[in-house]
């Protein structure tokens, strides 16, 4: 009897020592779920927080990039004249990073050229490359060359929910963000480029599955552009991010 009492506390003692092993690895790995979720939560915020920072950062490159463009890239330019012009390239329409040649007579928009500039494919936070667009009176082969003696007004008029902001905008930068409802980002099989798609039809190339409405303004539609005024006014329909290119910056 004796033997059997033994044996049954040995077995009762080692079965709570199994217990209370398991309690602490149970313990252990709730902790270590709890501190991964918060570091993701953290990450997630970090990134949002980070994002307007990383939009104005490659806004910045691509705008420093065209006016550099247009300062020293003159399609008229001879040893007599110099570079009396500020043209600035056709956008991109295909995501390869080249800028189209010709590209018609009115303003257009696409993909930043980044390849024409000189850049890598700049992309914004949410690793969408960036969208450009120029007034008709810049581009190559425009009727009346945009002379420096008396730069031209551009075409184009930014807003904010407010009211115009600044007229007679040259040229226009978009960090469009994440799709919002509405918007289809997809190609055809076997025909992506580094930002968009060889089919030029294809929604990944379209402007209205980039760039958002607010305030009954629509970004993928000319001549007027619209910012949020800050980051806070932004939302879930809408996420572009703008900058603008003025004659007066030539």
């Amino acid at each position: 009897m004796k033997l059997i009492a033994l044996a049954v506390e040995r077995e009762s003692t080692f079965t709570g020592g199994q217990r209370g092993a398991a309690l602490l690895v149970f313990m252990l790995l709730l902790t270590m779920s709890v501190a991964a979720f918060l570091l993701s939560g953290m990450s997630q915020f970090s990134r949002q927080l980070a994002s307007p920072f990383h939009n104005a950062s490659v806004l910045s490159q691509a705008k420093t990039a065209l006016i550099a463009y247009a300062r020293l890239s003159d399609p008229d330019l001879s040893s007599q004249t110099g570079l009396n012009h500020r043209y600035l390239p056709c956008p991109d329409q295909d995501g390869d990073g080249l800028a189209e040649s010709p590209c018609g007579t009115n303003s257009a928009e696409g993909w930043l050229p980044w390849m024409s500039l000189g850049l890598p494919p700049l992309r914004d936070a949410s690793g969408s490359c960036l969208r450009y667009a120029v007034s008709a009176a810049y581009k190559p082969g425009a009727s009346g060359p945009p002379l420096i003696a008396a730069l031209p007004d551009g075409d184009f008029t930014l807003n904010n929910s407010d009211g115009i902001i600044s007229g007679g905008v040259v040229a226009v930068l978009f960090a469009p963000g994440v799709n919002v409802a509405g918007q289809s980002r997809g190609f055809a099989q076997n025909t992506a480029t580094e930002c968009g798609s060889t089919v030029i039809s294809s929604d990944k190339n379209l402007a209205v599955n980039y760039l958002d409405t607010l305030a009954g303004i629509d970004n993928a539609v000319f001549p007027s552009f619209i910012s949020a005024p800050t980051v806070l006014d932004a939302t879930t329909s809408f996420n572009d991010n703008l900058a603008t290119i003025l004659s007066s910056e030539l």
